[in-house]
Formats: C-alpha cells, sequence, structure tokens
C-alpha cells in the first residue's frame, strides 16, 4: 500500500482533498534516476492509494503530469529497475480483460522501511511543477524538515544532467539560482533574501502553493486545490510519522497546526526567527566619516546583519586605538588597488580584506610602514629579506648530479671505456674496463687487421 494521505474538506460547495505521498529520498538524491522518474513516482503512489490501486495507463499519466507519454514510459522505465543498490521502486503487473485483450497494468510502489529516509511531497505539486523542479522543490522541502540551511550551491550540487555531453554532471550554480526563482513565482517556494544565518538565503516550503484569482491547480484524483483556497501552511511540516501511527495527532496531509501564543511556529519545533522588519542600521558621524572612501560598496550590503557587523568592527577598531585618519587611509588604499568587478560579496570584502591590518606585530606597522613616521618597518624588511635570501639561496641540482651516499649492493659499478654506459666490474671488465659489445666489437677489428696483414 502507496504511503499516501489526503484529507477532503468542502470549501464553497466544492470538495477539496490535499493529498501528500511519502518519496524515498534515495530517489529524490541519486544522480542516476532522471527527473521524470520522481514526478512519475508521486502520481503512481497517490493513485494507488485508491481501492482499485493505480490502473491508470501511461497516456493518463502523462495527461496528469503535463508531459509526453514517452517521458512517462522513460520514468516507469527507470523506476522499474534495480538501481545501483539493486531496489526496484516500482512494480507493474499486466493485466487481461475477460475477453482476452490486454489493458492498462496494476502498478504499486514498494513498501519502506521504518529506517529510510523519506520526505513528503505533496501530490499537487508533481502537477503544477516541472520534474526538475519538482526534484529540486523535494530536495529543499527535506532541507526544511531536518532544520539544514540550505544554499544555492548545495542545491545545485544535487541536481544532475541527464543528456547530452554533460550527462552525470551537477547543475551550475546559475541554474540553480533559476529553478529558485521559478519555483519562487510558482508560489510553491517563498526566499527571504539573506535572512539567514551568514547572509544566507532562507527557504520556506508550501505544501499547497498559494492562489490567486484565476489560478490554483485543478482538483483531480484529490491533488490539487481549487482558486481561491490559499496556503494551506507557511513552511514545510517536519513530521516524519506514519501516516497510521498511534503519537501521530493528526494526518500527515494536513499539516501542522501553529501553536497557540507563539508567532509563525509549528508544533514538534521551536519556532524559527523573521526576518529583521526594524529600522534600518544608523551608523555614528564618526563610524560614517572613517567609512567614506568605500560608501559605494556599503550601499551594496543588502544584509542588515553584515551592516552591523560591519559598524561594529569600524567600532572596534577605533576603540583599540586606530586613528580616524590611519583607518581611512586603509580603507582607500585597500579599495584603489582592487578592481569593483573583482567584488562579488561587499560585505565579505569590507570585513575580510578592507578592515584588517597588514603587516608585522608592531602597533604602529601599517602594511609595512611605520604609520607615525612614514619610514619602512625595519621588522617587515628584514623578514622580506629573509625570504628573498632562502629563495635565491635554493640551486637547482640536476638528478644525475646526485651521488647516492651509500654504494648500492652488489658488485662494484664502473663505465665502459669505450661507449661511456654503466657497467659491473666483473670477470673480462675487471682487466679492460669494456662492456660486452665494445669488448666484442674491439676483438672483431683487431681480428680483421690481422687478417689484412696475413
Amino acid at each position: 500500500m502507496p504511503e499516501a494521505c489526503a484529507v477532503p474538506e468542502v470549501a464553497g460547495g466544492k470538495p477539496v482533498s490535499r493529498q501528500r505521498v511519502r518519496v524515498p529520498m534515495r530517489l529524490v538524491s541519486a544522480p542516476y534516476y532522471p527527473d521524470i522518474a520522481l514526478s512519475v513516482y508521486v502520481k503512481v503512489a497517490a493513485l494507488g492509494a485508491r481501492p482499485e490501486g493505480c490502473t491508470a495507463k501511461a497516456s493518463t499519466i502523462a495527461g496528469y503530469l503535463g508531459v509526453s507519454k514517452a517521458s512517462v514510459e522513460r520514468g516507469l522505465t527507470a523506476l522499474s529497475r534495480p538501481g545501483h543498490d539493486g531496489v526496484v521502486e516500482l512494480d507493474s503487473r499486466r493485466r487481461t480483460s475477460r475477453g482476452g485483450t490486454g489493458t492498462s497494468a496494476l502498478r504499486a510502489v514498494r513498501p519502506m522501511t521504518r529506517t529510510e529516509a523519506f520526505v513528503w511531497l505533496p501530490v499537487a505539486a508533481a502537477e503544477d511543477l516541472t520534474p526538475r523542479q519538482l526534484r529540486a522543490y523535494a530536495l529543499i522541502v527535506h532541507a526544511g524538515q531536518r532544520n539544514i540551511a540550505l544554499t544555492e550551491g548545495e542545491l545545485a550540487g544535487s541536481l544532475f544532467h541527464h543528456s547530452g555531453t554533460r550527462a552525470g554532471q551537477p547543475l551550475t550554480v546559475t541554474a540553480a539560482g533559476v529553478i529558485v526563482d521559478e519555483l519562487e513565482a510558482a508560489r510553491w517556494l517563498t526566499v527571504h533574501r539573506r535572512a539567514g544565518a551568514q547572509g544566507r538565503h532562507r527557504f520556506v516550503a508550501h505544501d499547497i502553493a498559494p492562489t490567486e484569482e484565476g489560478g490554483g491547480s485543478p482538483v483531480d484524483e484529490g491533488s490539487g486545490s481549487p482558486s481561491g483556497e490559499g496556503s494551506l501552511a507557511t513552511e514545510e511540516s517536519p513530521r516524519t510519522d506514519r501516516p497510521d501511527a498511534g503519537r501521530a495527532l493528526l494526518p500527515p496531509a494536513v499539516g501542522e497546526i501553529p501553536v497557540d501564543g507563539v508567532s509563525g511556529g509549528v508544533r514538534g519545533r521551536p519556532p524559527r526567527p523573521a526576518p529583521y522588519t526594524g529600522p534600518p542600521l544608523t551608523l555614528s558621524a564618526r563610524i560614517h566619516a572613517v567609512l567614506e572612501p568605500v560608501h559605494w560598496l556599503l550601499r551594496r550590503v543588502d544584509s542588515p546583519f553584515v551592516q552591523r557587523q560591519i559598524a561594529r568592527e569600524v567600532g572596534r577598531l577605533l576603540r583599540d586605538g586606530t586613528a580616524d585618519d590611519r583607518l581611512r587611509h586603509r580603507l582607500s588604499a585597500r579599495f584603489a588597488a582592487t578592481s569593483p568587478s573583482e567584488i562579488r560579496d561587499p560585505g565579505r570584502w569590507l570585513l575580510g580584506v578592507a578592515l584588517p591590518r597588514w603587516g608585522c606585530g608592531h602597533a604602529d606597522c601599517e602594511a609595512g610602514v611605520m604609520w607615525s613616521t612614514g619610514r619602512r618597518c625595519e621588522v617587515c624588511a628584514e623578514a622580506v629579506a629573509d625570504r628573498h635570501a632562502a629563495r635565491t639561496a635554493q640551486v637547482s641540482i640536476s638528478v644525475t648530479e646526485l651521488e647516492p651516499r651509500r654504494p648500492p649492493p652488489g658488485p662494484p659499478r664502473g663505465s665502459c671505456g669505450d661507449c661511456g654506459c654503466r657497467i659491473f666490474l666483473v670477470g673480462p671488465a675487471c682487466a679492460d674496463g669494456l662492456c660486452k659489445p665494445c669488448r666484442t666489437e674491439r676483438a672483431d677489428r683487431a681480428g680483421a687487421v690481422r687478417q689484412s696483414s696475413a
């Protein structure tokens, strides 16, 4: 029996059913399964929850998913074959009508184990999204359930090309960003820009895409939402209980209800911090004057957290005794030595490159120059001289010029007196110092001379 759950409701006199299916993570994260296999699995599992099971033809499934019949057949083939670990995800049984003619097969997904990693996916997502978008959506939902701060780079590393010259290679970060934008435009995902830790984006996946006037998924097979129904929840439910588990308070398809008195929280996990909506950052006149050379970059830092980190770092340097003009000169020199096109992250560049002091341990040293006198720092000059001397002292020695410290074991070695090759000094070589070919050639020449003289 496929792991699926649907809870019907009545909205405006029309029945609505929210249905989700449990999908194994090996099918989502494995690179050898094509993207269409995930969409086909979700729809087959949803249809298999009916009393008669999944008896739909490939063309019918293609109509549900909005893809071609050939794509559905390719997904069914991939699911029916053993994976790299020998697991077969789909079982198909051929049927014959009473008249002897063939009919559509009866398909069922394999039962999952309790220790197997999985993710709950809404069936409406398989109908509304393309196969690649659905796979990215599943990865984001699983990361949200595990409270993992997923980045676009990590998302790109889990999405792969399945055709062409780049088959088997992961997608680029730019391509993953396009997919994220498409999910956000389809209203299956909300992206809070720079609202996560360390200025990362925070992704919030929805159980049912919030509908607008005239939008939404068609209600069919209990897997869509009518126009104007709205969103089921603000983020994916983190529960991983089986639908038949006794400790599950509500069926997983319903989603988790908000905890009373906790804004934005869900049952079973602490509430996530909401994005900052307070007043904008206000700099003191002194810090604003010090940052004057990099105001152009500071305006491009879109994270309030990073802006405050920059202001705190400037304040710390000023409290530690760094003069205002010295810090302003440091920022000007660093910015002048860097091309603006090379600065991809303004906040990281300001905190990691522009503000730190370069030089030796002397507090007055500023990148090898004493700030109070303008002279070169003797400690830094001595260190540079030592490094230069160490580089010049390195003489490249050819391998042929190296002599072994110990003689190799065996008979003594020498060089042939005629050709110069290395020989063992044994037998006749001890007397004439020749190798066998040179000795034979010399003997032949001596014999020829004797015959000519005779």
